[in-house]
């Protein structure tokens, strides 16, 4: 993936501070790539554009809460297009994870093992506690949907993930 110039933080403050040619930039740079995540994690192409919108909107009245020194400014918009969608997985009526295929797979990050960092440390944890956490991060999966689809007690993947995260911790530089 090739790393992008643009300064989304920059575009972000200027948000806050009303700069409607800023949201515009953001949107046209932004937006495609938005609109594959929202495609791929509700499945149905007007249900992914309404997302992107809502996003927009959030973004759009929320650039003052974004705080530079708490991560990137892509990382931020990222996580609201996430947590909407998530939301809408979550909410009865709407698209059921379950019945969608993105909900199984996860990303390949054992290729990280050596790296430093967030990845590295999530790569270098044994299956039975990676598995879990990454279908709780990466795929918003509740406790009890990773639990029916890897076939153990509630209670043993809510350890698994506890235990993840505690190592994980353990290994990021203070």
């Amino acid at each position: 993936m090739a790393i992008s110039s643009f300064d989304h933080n920059a575009a972000l403050l200027a948000c806050a501070q009303g700069d409607q040619r800023a949201l515009q930039t953001l949107y046209r740079h932004e937006a495609p790539h938005m609109l594959a995540l929202a495609l791929k994690m509700l499945g149905q192409r007007a249900a992914a554009e309404e997302l992107v919108r809502d996003a927009f909107v959030l973004i759009w009245k929320n650039a003052d809460g974004y705080d530079p020194l708490m991560g990137t400014g892509r990382a931020w918009i990222y996580s609201i297009l996430r947590y909407r969608a998530l939301a809408r997985l979550r909410h009865p009526g709407g698209p059921a994870a379950s019945n969608i295929q993105w909900a199984d797979t996860l990303p390949d990050i054992e290729k990280e093992a050596g790296s430093d960092g967030w990845a590295g440390a999530v790569a270098r944890l044994d299956e039975s506690q990676r598995k879990p956490l990454l279908m709780a991060f990466y795929n918003g999966c509740t406790y009890g949907q990773i639990s029916a689809r890897l076939n153990m007690p509630e209670t043993r993947v809510k350890a698994q993930v506890q235990a993840g995260l505690g190592l994980i911790a353990e290994r990021q530089p203070a």
